[in-house]
């Protein structure tokens, strides 16, 4: 049996992605057939993949917002907290995806499978070593930085309890990373989706029983609330890596990359990996760092209206139904990154920009066609999450709801076209290597747009919840014309990595 056979992204070690199919010849709204093929034969996968590991945390806010509500809407607003923090620092572990995706895209497409699989050697050995000390650091600041997201004591206690377990997931998190960004740089995407599917029904099924509790021969549960939805996630992302690990002993594998000799351990390209996942890491850090900060002004909303987290449980909802269509965006900029990378290594750069260009055309006629129907029926979608009770009334939820409809309405109207395009231009970046590029701009965005400008509007103006969603669309148009001049302009084309 041939390589192309075993592989059928491959032609005699050849990337079909990096095959120009000659100049335009049709286009239906600026979208070229053959590319669009080509980008969600490789998208669709990772976006089913990236969906179900996003749904962990969304099961988690799912089944908490069925609590009572004393606890579902502090806890609904905890969970925010502690995503922020978990991607705060899961996500600079995790930005190893960056550089392993990069370089192996390139030494694949250059037709050296031994040195392909060098990559993902040093990435397991870098991740190990990263997560020890990240998760440390992680445990030991936890509280002082709950703090600083939230001023409500309600919400800190429950989002201290629900990190605390949660960040024994780091280094489960940073070597999946490794795994998945390896296997996508290959163009093989369905692995991690497969695997993304089984992690998610296993966490739907342990989060449920450690949630709510249950009693069966004899053998009673109590239930554990917000800390079982903790250890429901961290049991199923490590069942995830085991999975991720198992399939990666595959005699061909083994045969072909070589990834679990000592041999391949090499400083050079642990270095070049870890150099251009740091920024990308710093990147995630100063991203999540705004978003803790335009979560702690929307609790200062609250102290203003002299309420109890309901801003901020509406804030959390509103960014986790964005987190989802996000996805979408997020995973064909993710498969953007490795056509980018593959296209450079294989000399036809130009084939790169088309790649691209046509990457945020399709997301942004996706995000647009998913938002309309989360504009036109907002209640129903946040009931998804805070369900109204038969029982009792429930009072807080309702404000909840109430709140976050306009928000909402202006986030999937406005800001998430925007951001869609943003996205994938950000990760076309990556993928050519400008990691330290997209840090800067990121550091610049946050700290002197997305977080004065929130405060200024949200608390200054009295525009409220409302007002911190308008500086979100701000810095979401100020991200597209700073990611899409860089693009535009060409000079990653030349960068060698």
């Amino acid at each position: 049996m041939n390589e192309s056979s075993k592989h059928p992204e491959t032609t005699n070690m050849v990337s079909i992605y990096t095959q120009d199919p000659g100049p335009r010849r049709f286009n239906f709204l600026g979208l070229e057939p053959i590319l669009l093929r080509r980008i969600i034969h490789l998208g669709w996968p990772v976006i089913i993949g990236m969906l179900s590991q996003t749904a962990i945390n969304t099961v988690d806010l799912l089944f908490i917002g069925r609590l009572p509500e004393e606890i579902a809407v502090p806890g609904t607003a905890a969970v925010l907290s502690s995503i922020i923090l978990l991607w705060a620092f899961g996500g600079f572990l995790s930005s190893i995806s960056v550089g392993t995706q990069v370089i192996s895209a390139r030494r694949f497409s250059e037709g050296n499978w031994q040195q392909t699989g060098r990559v993902l050697t040093n990435a397991i050995a870098v991740s190990v070593i990263a997560a020890f000390f990240i998760t440390a650091l992680a445990q030991f600041l936890l509280e002082p930085l709950m703090a600083l997201l939230s001023p409500s004591t309600a919400v800190q206690q429950l989002g201290t309890s629900y990190s605390r377990i949660r960040f024994w997931s780091l280094l489960g998190m940073a070597l999946m990373s490794s795994y998945k960004s390896f296997y996508d740089g290959l163009g093989r995407v369905r692995i991690h989706m497969t695997i993304a599917i089984i992690m998610n029904i296993a966490n739907g099924i342990i989060c449920y029983f450690l949630i709510f509790g249950f009693s069966i021969f004899g053998f009673t549960l109590k239930p554990m609330y917000i800390e079982g939805a903790a250890l429901g996630a961290v049991l199923s992302s490590y069942l995830g890596l085991l999975l991720m690990i198992i399939w990666s002993l595959r005699k061909q594998d083994r045969l072909y990359f070589g990834v679990y000799r000592l041999t391949q351990l090499n400083w050079s390209v642990a270095f070049a990996v870890a150099r251009l996942s740091f920024w990308s890491g710093l990147a995630t850090v100063i991203l999540m760092s705004g978003v803790g900060l335009f979560n702690y002004i929307v609790g200062l909303i609250d102290q203003l209206e002299g309420v109890d987290a309901i801003n901020s449980s509406a804030a959390s909802i509103i960014i986790h139904v964005m987190m989802l269509v996000f996805m979408s965006c997020l995973a064909f900029g993710t498969s953007t990154a490795t056509l980018v990378s593959q296209s450079i290594g294989a000399k036809v750069p130009n084939l790169a920009e088309r790649y691209g260009w046509q990457s945020v055309l399709l997301a942004v006629y996706i995000v647009s066609f998913l938002g309309l129907f989360a504009f036109l029926f907002p209640e129903p979608i946040l009931r998804i999450f805070m369900p109204k009770e038969v029982t009792q009334a429930d009072g807080l939820k309702d404000a909840v709801v109430l709140l976050a409809i306009p928000s909402l309405k202006l986030a999937i109207g406005l800001l998430a076209p925007l951001a869609a395009a943003a996205m994938v231009l950000t990760q076309a970046l990556y993928g050519a290597g400008k990691t330290r590029y997209v840090m800067v701009v990121e550091f610049l965005l946050h700290f002197g747009c997305l977080v004065p400008l929130a405060w200024f509007l949200g608390v200054v103006c009295r525009f409220g919840l409302l007002g911190c969603w308008l500086a979100a669309v701000v810095y979401a148009a100020l991200l597209l014309v700073a990611t899409g001049i860089k693009f535009w302009r060409g000079h990653w084309k030349e960068m060698v990595i």
